[in-house]
């Protein structure tokens, strides 16, 4: 459910070729957020919140952070919230 649409709009995201209130209606628009939030696709999930966060300016995201869904997406690793976490927690000075 929703990977390709996923990985799409994360591609934009890190190419910079999308605004975050374009990226909030485009979620909110296309996506059916109890869908998202009920299913077991863990991955799906966190990408999709993860998004919102971004767009709403609640969060930033690292380039790092946004590869390892985009990996995960494409089928090249598997997902796994520690990996994330451990993605996500890193010292700033220390991201690439």
């Amino acid at each position: 459910m929703y990977h390709n649409e996923m990985e799409k709009i994360i591609e934009k995201v890190v190419k910079g070729d999308i605004d975050k209130n374009v990226l909030m209606e485009y979620l909110i628009d296309d996506f059916d957020c109890e869908k998202i939030y009920d299913s077991d696709e863990e991955l799906i999930t966190d990408a999709f919140f993860t998004l919102k966060h971004y767009a709403s300016g609640e969060e930033e995201v690292s380039k790092d952070e946004w590869m390892y869904f985009l990996e995960c997406l494409a089928g090249k690793r598997e997902y796994n919230m520690e990996t994330k976490m451990s993605i996500t927690t890193k010292p700033p000075h220390r991201q690439a």
